[in-house]
């Protein structure tokens, strides 16, 4: 059974939407982070079912999703970081409480 473009898109759509929503709705940074990996994901599934039915001889698509998925892990951890230093100064976790990033 073969799977056609029009579902890999569809799932693909659905993601992205669910990761844009949780990015413009939710108040805690963790959360907006999430959204922006779910994003990176739909990206990355819509890129590989675009890769496997137009040109499946070339990996090109493959390596492009591989750094989609590398650049996901960096943009968290430097994200995270980022929080737990932000914590330790303000005490939130809050996007709404980091209107003004000076001191």
């Amino acid at each position: 059974m073969i799977v056609p473009l029009t579902a890999y898109l569809v799932v693909g759509a659905l993601l992205f939407a669910i990761g844009l929503y949780t990015v413009i709705a939710q108040r805690s940074a963790v959360m907006v982070l999430m959204g922006i990996e779910v994003l990176l994901n739909a990206i990355g599934l819509n890129i590989i079912a675009f890769w496997r039915f137009t040109a499946a001889e070339d990996y090109s698509a493959q390596i492009f999703a591989i750094v989609i998925v590398t650049i996901g892990a960096i943009e968290m951890a430097i994200g995270l970081a980022l929080m737990m230093l932000l914590y330790r100064q303000r005490q939130s976790v809050q996007v709404d409480s980091y209107t003004e990033l000076q001191r």
